[in-house]
């Protein structure tokens, strides 16, 4: 019997568009109010994934949310920050140095805003899509003086792939990259993904890992779906996560990929 469901946001809850298909609103209102806990997880920042658990269920202390690929787990209802790892200021400097050198468009995280110091359209349209604000600095590091969860480079798929070694050949152990989608390449601790924040938050629950299911559609889910009892792709994932998952289902996010999952594994 599984008693936890982990579910990724973006192509996975959500439509490729950014619409909630009410089969995958309805199935997780439905687990949600049989008993099974409800985490929504994502590469988010934690305002923007609260946002989207509140299109989806009355918010409540018993529904958690998984943020910045796994840098954070709070409770839904009050906010409390349950689990953090942030990256150090000494890694920010090393990500912006390297953005600044070769004319990358490189975003780091307040509490309520994302923060860059290139005013870009692609910052302008991921404000858009995560319905956060935008605030334009001159220094990254010197703005975020404490750290911060994640920090993401938004380019098309060929420039991440060429940047991505050069760049980690520079972290000095420092932070690692993980691509959400293949325009996103996020940058966070190297203690940080979602499998991790799924078994924490399993362990203060006092759930065993093997009632836990994870489903997600990009190659930041493959953590989550390794640690989980049971790890499911929607039709919709990228192939490499279909490699990983125990089950691919048959319908995608925009379809009711989770009404297919509640109804194949918790009926």
């Amino acid at each position: 019997m599984y008693r936890l469901l982990a579910c990724d946001i973006d192509d996975t809850i959500l439509a490729p568009d950014g619409s909630l298909p009410d089969a995958n609103r309805d199935a997780l209102r439905e687990l949600h109010e049989r008993g099974i806990t409800i985490v929504v997880s994502s590469g988010r920042a934690t305002v923007s994934v609260r946002r989207v658990a509140e299109m989806i269920l009355p918010l409540a202390d018993d529904e958690y949310l998984i943020s910045f690929n796994g840098a954070r787990v709070t409770s839904a209802l009050s906010g409390n920050v349950l689990f953090e790892q942030l990256l150090s200021r000494e890694a920010i400097d090393i990500v912006s140095r390297y953005a600044r050198r070769n004319n990358l468009v490189l975003q780091g995280y307040g509490e309520s805003d994302f923060i860059s110091e290139t005013n870009d359209a692609r910052c302008a349209a991921y404000a858009r899509a995560t319905s956060m604000d935008f605030r334009l600095v001159a220094d990254l590091g010197a703005a975020l003086p404490g750290g911060c969860a994640k920090l993401l480079i938004i380019d098309e798929p060929e420039v991440l792939k060429r940047h991505y070694p050069n760049l980690m050949a520079e972290s000095g152990g420092l932070f690692v990259g993980v691509f959400s989608k293949p325009t996103y390449l996020e940058i966070v601790h190297p203690a940080v993904n979602k499998g991790t924040a799924l078994r924490f938050l399993a362990n203060r629950l006092g759930i065993p890992i093997e009632e836990t299911v994870a489903v997600g559609d990009s190659a930041n889910d493959s953590e989550m779906l390794e640690a989980a009892g049971l790890g499911i792709a929607v039709a919709n994932a990228r192939e490499e996560l279909k490699r990983t998952a125990d089950v691919v289902l048959e319908k995608s996010a925009e379809t009711g990929a989770i009404g297919e999952l509640a109804e194949r594994f918790f009926s």
